[in-house]
């Protein structure tokens, strides 16, 4: 299957070709996956036994349940039934990897297990850009800034439904909003700070473009005309 233009949206799809160990991964279900830290292992062609784990945790949850009811006064009392249920079957449940049940093996499990990270928000486009010398990527018709640490890497950028994420390092490193009138967005605080053993630091402002910077960031009905008469001042 075919996956689309660069900046199209992704195929519902986990993966693009192939299956298994020799299967190539959608980029965007990769990515989602590195956001948690995971690794995608996907199944080999007609070997429905390998997800036998995860479709048994299904058939599990289904019958823990069903027999709930389907009228409940609020999010609290749902949430209260569920977990009453689930703490009773774990009780009653034998872990087969240590004999006790799975609340208590879970519980052992715990100071084992690295810290869940946050969500990440859902997305529907993931592109590789590179970091252009004026701290700029671009992507989808629009120009973006991230640090200028970053100039001459390649970042990842993600389309989510109001808001386009700068990805490096599986971190978010900048916010913008999608589909914005604006076609070229800036953060003036990505280009600020120290010099790195790879790039050299922008020069700091002069007075004429820290004055640009003052009218840029007013509204333009309300900019006052001796604004401008202190800029074309600074000029000469």
């Amino acid at each position: 299957m075919a996956s689309g233009s660069r900046d199209s949206p992704a195929d519902a799809i986990p993966m693009i070709e192939g299956a298994g160990a020799w299967g190539t991964v959608h980029p965007t279900y990769a990515a989602y996956a590195r956001s948690f830290g995971l690794h995608v292992d996907a199944c080999a062609p007609r070997q429905p036994q390998q997800k036998g784990k995860t479709e048994a945790k299904v058939h599990l949850c289904r019958g823990l349940f069903e027999s709930l009811g389907r009228r409940f006064d609020g999010i609290e009392e749902l949430q209260g039934r569920t977990d009453e249920r689930i703490d009773g079957w774990s009780e009653r449940a034998i872990c087969p990897a240590t004999g006790k049940s799975v609340r208590e093996s879970w519980q052992e499990e715990i100071p084992y297990l690295r810290p869940l990270p946050m969500l990440p928000e859902p997305f529907d486009v993931t592109v590789i850009r590179p970091v252009q010398r004026d701290c700029l990527v671009n992507f989808e018709q629009h120009q973006y800034t991230v640090p200028f640490e970053h100039v001459g890497l390649h970042d990842e950028v993600r389309g989510c439904a109001g808001k386009v994420q700068i990805v490096a390092d599986h971190k978010v490193v900048r916010e913008y909003p999608r589909h914005s009138e604006q076609r070229l967005l800036i953060d003036p605080a990505c280009y600020e700070g120290t010099s790195t053993d790879r790039v050299h630091a922008p020069p700091p402002l002069g007075r004429m473009g820290r004055r640009l910077q003052e009218i840029y960031s007013m509204p333009v009905q309300t900019r006052p005309l001796d604004l401008y008469a202190a800029l074309a001042e600074v000029a000469r």
